[in-house]
């Protein structure tokens, strides 16, 4: 299975709206100060945790089972070498925003953004290959992603990389996944054409609910994610920005040479069979969207007194509108 372009920009465009949503409360004051951060909490410790279990609920299969494990092989590749790509090419931009130059670069938007456009573009059933390449974006983030921002070699530790509100939740989802439950949950909680549940009795109910809630609160990353984008958008000085050098190189890292090299190392191993079509475009996919808002988050958290946590909002901000134009296009190597 390709992506199909014309799906895709529906999609992409589909969230900017949700943006547009965020910039007009933030601009008519709607949304207090702390909205933003709030909605963040929720998003982290709440509807992001249902996204990642959400994908492991399905009937274990040796085929899938396969293919995630080619996509948990390609992300350590992808995140690792655009990390020292990264790192080498921002190196000589001004301290105040060069963590956010480099965390910007090297870390997309594959979970809040990449995942919903997976299940739009490609299907709900292939969501469990987005959530096995976020594996290594969480470690890698929660380890050199902080100690980029803080210069803290503390944060490289096994134990503080794997205990963070992702890793955790995708672990679980895996023991579901492998041992059965996930799909027995899926069979207990599975409903006829007229919607009303096979297994129509107290179990049946009990797990209907459980799936239900983890399925509604997933549904909300996005529109959530794109709507604090919007209420950051909304605080961006344009003038001062876009007289930036370093942000155009920026954008044309993040949006056409990382993912563009993804492509590269990929293509061979398509031709010789070696790896699905359908693996190919979801890790395309993921690493094609716009800078990761950890970016910002991560600045805030980490980089204080360090760098520039405004500039790191703004990047994020224009990198996810610049993805509409970028995104169909790098789809367009699916055609190749």
């Amino acid at each position: 299975m390709t992506v199909s372009i014309g799906l895709l920009i529906v999609s992409v465009a589909t969230l900017f709206c949700y943006i547009l949503i965020g910039l007009i409360l933030n601009k008519t004051r709607l949304a207090g100060k702390d909205f933003a951060s709030s909605i963040s909490v929720f998003v982290v410790y709440g509807a992001q945790i249902a996204m990642f279990i959400h994908g492991y609920i399905a009937p274990f299969d040796a085929e899938v089972f396969r293919g995630m494990i080619a996509v948990f092989i390609l992300s350590f590749v992808i995140h690792g070498g655009a990390y020292l790509i990264g790192a080498k090419l921002f190196s000589r931009s001004p301290e105040k925003i060069r963590s956010a130059l480099i965390f910007g670069s090297v870390f997309s938007n594959a979970g809040y953004m990449g995942m919903p456009l997976i299940s739009d573009v490609l299907g709900e059933e292939y969501l469990i290959y987005a959530t096995i390449y976020l594996v290594w974006f969480n470690v890698f983030a929660f380890s050199l992603g902080r100690y980029i921002y803080s210069g803290d070699s503390s944060y490289i530790k096994p134990l503080k990389t794997v205990l963070n509100p992702a890793v955790v939740p995708i672990t679980i989802g895996l023991i579901i996944y492998v041992t059965g439950i996930g799909g027995w949950l899926a069979e207990t909680s599975a409903r006829d054409a007229s919607g009303v549940l096979l297994h129509n009795d107290f179990l049946g109910n009990a797990v209907s609910i459980l799936v239900g809630v983890i399925d509604s609160l997933r549904r909300i990353v996005a529109p959530a994610t794109m709507v604090i984008i919007g209420c950051r958008l909304a605080e961006v000085k344009p003038k001062g920005l876009f007289a930036d050098k370093h942000l155009y190189f920026f954008l044309a890292v993040r949006h056409f040479m990382f993912p563009i090299l993804a492509f590269l190392v990929m293509k061979p191993f398509e031709m010789l069979g070696i790896l699905d079509t359908t693996v190919m475009s979801v890790v395309l996919v993921l690493a094609s969207t716009p800078a990761a808002s950890a970016t910002s988050i991560f600045s805030e958290l980490y980089g204080k007194g360090r760098t520039d946590s405004a500039y790191a909002g703004s990047i994020v901000a224009v990198s996810t509108l610049l993805s509409i134009v970028t995104m169909p296009l790098v789809a367009l190597l699916l055609k190749i």
